[in-house]
């Protein structure tokens, strides 16, 4: 008897246990749904470069320190109300331009006007982690600030900023279907792109200093190794190579890019084909020693599309701007 009240008892006590378990469970369950609903009803976490920022819903008043991040609202039908231009606003390719409307510039990318930006009153401000690092405290003291990288970010590295920018503005689902239209895009314009891919390509900006060289981790390059192509800049000939403004960004001078020797090259130019300073570089008994030049393989293009903008609708302009590379080649052989 006492065996079967022992036993009775043990049972008692699991069965405790098991329903105080369970309440505490559900009670858990109800807590973590309603910080959830809590989160939700007054704002968002984002986790970013510089930390973890809490950000009001949906908000309506953003604005941009880099072209990247204003390429990145566009895409997702958001307005900034203030963007560091330089100064200039003609920088912002016009396709954007033309979907973000008007906006307050506030300064230069590389040293935003504080007070300017305060001036706009924004809810949220999206700033470069290489650039901005130095003010990100001044930054916050205005506005919630969310730190992604731009000057120094690759073509992947693009992508995932554009997601946490659709995340911070509530544009998720949105952004979820731009990216899928971006890729489907790149896709078909990677099989439009004819040209002989696998050439050893140089991307280069052409400025007063030289030719700054884009190997495969920089924006462009990535982008053009997505697309393909081979990056003529391998580690081997990059490792002793001085960097434009600590980024990933490489002076060239003619010993070394003749050493390297594109088959095709890039040229990213503030003015076109008359930019004095590639005029300078065409004068250097170098270049036309180099393959790209001997074999007609030099495209001079935008640099604003090219080097500046970094983001969805500008790779997409530079895909496209390939497809007419690759028709215009295609039409000179033919009629040769």
């Amino acid at each position: 008897m006492k065996h079967s009240y022992k036993i009775m008892g043990i049972l008692f006590l699991t069965l405790t246990v098991v329903l105080l378990t369970a309440c505490g469970s559900v009670s858990d369950k109800d807590s973590d749904k309603s910080n959830t609903d809590k989160d939700t009803k007054n704002g968002v976490t984002i986790k970013h470069d510089g930390g973890t920022t809490k950000v009001a819903k949906n908000p309506k008043r953003v604005v941009a320190l880099e072209f990247s991040f204003v390429d990145a609202l566009a895409a997702l039908d958001v307005k900034p109300v203030g963007v560091a231009d330089d100064g200039k606003k003609e920088r912002i390719l016009e396709p954007i331009r033309k979907q973000i409307g008007d906006y307050t510039s506030v300064g230069a990318r590389k040293q935003p006007n504080l007070e300017e930006v305060s001036n706009q009153k924004p809810d949220v401000i999206i700033a470069d982690s290489n650039r901005h690092k130095g003010i990100q405290k001044d930054l916050e003291k205005i506005a919630p600030t969310i730190m992604l990288p731009s000057f120094d970010s690759d073509y992947k590295d693009n992508l995932e900023a554009f997601k946490t920018i659709a995340k911070t503005v509530g544009k998720e689902d949105k952004g979820k279907e731009r990216l899928k239209e971006h890729n489907d895009l790149m896709d078909k314009y990677s099989k439009e792109i004819t040209m002989d891919k696998s050439q050893p390509v140089l991307p280069a900006v052409v400025a007063k200093s030289g030719l700054l060289a884009h190997p495969d981790n920089t924006y462009v390059g990535e982008l053009l190794k997505e697309l393909g192509f081979n990056n003529a800049l391998n580690k081997t000939k990059t490792d002793n190579l001085s960097k434009y403004l600590k980024g990933p960004y490489l002076q060239l001078n003619s010993e070394v890019l003749s050493d390297i020797n594109p088959g095709r090259m890039f040229i990213m130019a503030d003015k076109g084909e008359n930019d004095p300073n590639l005029k300078k570089q065409e004068s250097d008994p170098v270049w036309n020693d180099l393959d790209a030049v001997k074999k007609d393989r030099v495209s001079v293009v935008d640099r604003n599309t090219w080097a500046r903008a970094r983001g969805i609708i500008s790779s997409e302009e530079i895909a496209k701007q390939l497809v007419e590379i690759s028709k215009n080649e295609q039409n000179d052989k033919q009629q040769k």
